[in-house]
């Protein structure tokens, strides 16, 4: 049997992981505040955080602060040279809370070097991307990474150092052995169907009776209990990094979950773009639907398009 595909399913992932080193060479001797860490349960803004950290931890970048988006501490903002905003797929009007933290931080901070970890960009209403543009395009050391070259082509007005990059998850290669990629031809399938129930949800139509699940239903009484208390107490800033700390250690248990989880499954159904990622980074057969505005496709195009693991499922 040929075998090369699991060869290039890991240079792949080793090739998509390097690419990282271009925003540590940004952070080199710098003082970084990590801002926007994601105190919800999208277990794929999980799979972001814990990339990310793997790659603070890996390239030894001095991140002196971090916060979540609400009641950040601007003292402790001043004292550091760099503002990195956490990744995601939330630029845009979709998800307005964090854009206006990042429209606040960079209306307050304008000689500060800012970064923008790599994003997806939508917008639904032209209007609110002219507003957030004109903030973004008048600082002068704003650097932003982005997931596709759509998102890209609308970052170019926003800020003159916009560059392709993929997602910060790709740094948590490797999770598997190359040995423990999935074979291609699957004789008895163990399927998973990852798919969204909120505003990003589509409709494809599948060839298969099996009821789906979303994040959410990974959870467990307990996880809201927590975070409810985290929240709680994150109104007091002296406690923010303990608060961090101790949440960094619930999100790694949530993204262990999810990972021995995809792995009881050798094939994923998925219209979620850290359902693909993840699946990938665990060399599962996937069946990849896109999510409603094109954000899985132009991502999976961009970066991965693997036609040996991937199948790409359209609607009907």
């Amino acid at each position: 049997m040929n075998l090369q595909y699991k060869t290039s399913w890991n240079n792949k992932l080793d090739e998509l992981k390097t690419m990282h080193a271009d925003i540590a060479v940004l952070c080199d001797g710098k003082q970084v505040a990590y801002i926007d860490i994601a105190l919800h349960f999208n277990v794929g803004d999980h799979l972001i955080y814990a990339g990310t950290e793997a790659f603070i931890k890996e390239h030894k970048i001095d991140v002196v602060y971090r916060a979540f988006d609400r009641n950040v501490d601007i003292k402790a903002i001043e004292k550091c040279d760099i503002i990195m905003f956490h990744g995601g797929g939330n630029f845009g009007d979709l998800y307005p809370r964090h854009q206006r933290l990042r429209e606040s931080m960079i209306q307050k901070f304008p000689n500060k070097r800012i970064i923008i970890l790599p994003q997806t960009i939508h917008f639904s209403n032209d209007t609110e991307m002219k507003k957030s543009c004109d903030i973004f395009s008048r600082h002068t050391d704003l650097h932003m990474f982005l997931r596709d070259q759509k998102s890209l082509g609308i970052a170019k007005d926003f800020s003159k150092n916009s560059s392709l990059m993929p997602d910060m998850a790709h740094s948590l290669h490797p999770l598997i052995d190359a040995s423990e990629v999935e074979p291609l031809e699957v004789s008895t399938p163990k399927i998973l169907n990852l798919r969204r129930v909120d505003i990003e949800k589509v409709s494809a139509a599948l060839d298969i009776q099996k009821k789906s699940f979303d994040w959410e239903n990974m959870l467990t009484p307990w996880d809201h209990t927590y975070r409810k208390y985290i929240t709680k107490l994150e109104r007091f800033k002296f406690l923010t990094p303990r608060l961090v700390r101790s949440w960094k250690m619930h999100s790694d248990s949530l993204v262990f979950r999810a990972i021995n989880y995809f792995n009881l499954h050798n094939t994923v159904y998925t219209d979620r773009l850290h359902g693909f990622i993840l699946s990938y980074l665990l060399g599962k057969n996937i069946k990849l639907m896109d999510n409603s505005y094109g954000k899985n496709l132009n991502y999976f195009k961009q970066w991965i398009n693997d036609t040996n693991l991937v199948e790409v499922i359209t609607e009907k």
